[in-house]
């Protein structure tokens, strides 16, 4: 028998882990968003059943919050280009250090393949901006 039996033991029933993690936290994330899709539903049927300046209120809020959804979702987006620029050029001036430094000459164009992809990706990121919401949603 082989001596990397241990080995590959624990490392398949790490995978195996890590993939049962990922599914629990997409399940809990969807039934949290359902809840929330049916609280809010029966809030909207309420108010359709009993009009009036209270139900102006609420719709009002409501709105508002939509409006905070909308700007944080934009501007998370707008993060993520920022940060995946970022790493794709930190990773390509790594590679090409790093093979230049081990002295093969040929393979340092292999670093532009990343440094590009993120100088490629930043003016997504720097230029695009959040939404700007009918009020200031971003409170």
């Amino acid at each position: 028998m082989s001596d990397h039996w241990p080995l590959f033991m624990f490392l398949a029933a790490s995978g195996m882990a890590l993939f049962f993690f990922f599914s629990i936290a997409a399940w809990s994330g969807a039934q949290s968003a359902q809840n929330q899709a049916r609280d809010r539903y029966a809030l909207l049927r309420a108010l359709a059943e009993q009009p009036g300046e209270n139900a102006k209120l609420v719709l009002d809020m409501l709105r508002e919050q939509d409006e905070k959804k909308a700007w944080r979702k934009a501007e998370d987006e707008r993060r993520g280009f920022l940060m995946g620029s970022l790493t794709c050029i930190a990773s390509g001036i790594g590679l090409v250090v790093m093979f230049l430094s081990l002295g093969t000459v040929k393979a340092w164009p292999v670093g532009l393949i990343p440094l590009l992809v993120g100088i490629a990706l930043a003016p997504f990121g720097l230029t695009r901006k959040a939404m700007p919401a009918a009020g200031d949603a971003r409170k």
